[in-house]
């Protein structure tokens, strides 16, 4: 019986986003992304030069679906302590959607996998980093402009320390169905946050 096609090659890509997502890079084979696409792997091959050009697709397609709908709000032109926070509300959202453990983040996930001779996937998961920093590093530089507690260098560190921080929690969420230790742990971040900019709460 011939398989069905992809209506699309963007539905290729969400398909197979799901399946890396929930896997792993490494631990899906071709075969793998044609039982879970329903597509044939001439067809695949007919869009991407293989399956690592299909990963680079889902990671381009995870920042639109995923990243930027949660995100965006910390790049805002205006955005500061608040907009960190409603992120992380947007981070607790969708693992309290989930009723449990889900399959946390799909960068931190593919770079516990990939290694440097990787070169372009490692390249494309570090201006995902490069990216969640610097909005977070612009959002905490407006905050501390309100009374100047910190200097820059010491504000580029709490932004690094802010992403590693949101790091372990989207770590963490793989791991736990208790979504109230997750909220603490935001709570925490952000009362840490407020203290070293001197500002009273988050």
């Amino acid at each position: 019986m011939a398989r069905l096609k992809s209506p699309s090659r963007h539905a290729l890509v969400d398909s197979a986003l799901k399946l890396f997502w929930k896997e792993g890079y490494h631990a899906v084979s071709m075969g793998d992304l044609v039982r879970e696409t329903g597509v044939s792997r001439g067809s695949i091959y007919s869009d991407f030069s293989g399956k690592e050009a299909l990963f680079h697709a889902c990671l381009d397609r995870y920042q639109e679906k995923v990243v930027t709908p949660a995100f965006s709000v910390v790049e805002e032109k205006d955005a500061g302590l608040r907009a960190i926070r409603h992120y992380l509300e947007n981070l607790l959202a969708r693992s309290e959607a989930h009723h449990g453990p889900d399959s946390g983040c799909l960068v931190l996930n593919t770079l516990a996998q990939v290694t440097n001779e990787d070169a372009e996937t490692m390249a494309r998961l570090r201006a995902h980093d490069d990216r969640l920093q610097t909005g977070i590093h612009q959002a905490l530089a407006r905050e501390n402009k309100k009374l100047q507690r910190l200097e820059d260098g010491e504000v580029e560190d709490l932004a690094r320390f802010t992403l590693i921080s949101i790091q372990g929690l989207w770590s963490q969420s793989r791991g736990t169905k208790d979504t109230a230790a997750l909220r603490q742990y935001c709570d925490t971040l952000l009362d840490l946050l407020a203290t070293r900019l001197g500002l009273a709460g988050g």
